[in-house]
């Protein structure tokens, strides 16, 4: 399935990406519409990959819905999971949604 995409992006304006299967670290990450990135860890599928450089204290952005904050600064390739961002919605410790 050389080509076939791995990622897709919900909205326009989405920073984050879905992981459609299991992106090695070192893989690109690519979307039906063209977008392509390399990942820089491993990002199971189903997790958010940053299609971009993420500050501290900024939104993540899924499905055009602000769904999280950013713990740390989060680089471009990178997992965005419960290690490095807090829920809007839940308690990351008990529920683990993000």
């Amino acid at each position: 399935m050389a080509g076939a995409a791995n990622l897709i992006i919900l909205a326009a304006g989405d920073n984050v990406g879905i992981a459609l299967r299991d992106i090695r670290a070192g893989e690109r990450a690519t979307t039906l519409s063209g977008v392509s990135l390399q990942a820089l860890e491993d990002i199971p599928q189903g997790h958010k990959l940053a299609l971009g450089d993420i500050a501290e204290g900024q939104d993540i952005v899924r499905f055009a819905m602000k769904v999280a904050v950013t713990r740390a600064a989060i680089g471009r390739g990178r997992l965005v999971h419960i290690h490095n961002v807090a829920s809007r919605y839940l308690n990351n410790d008990e529920d683990h949604y993000e």
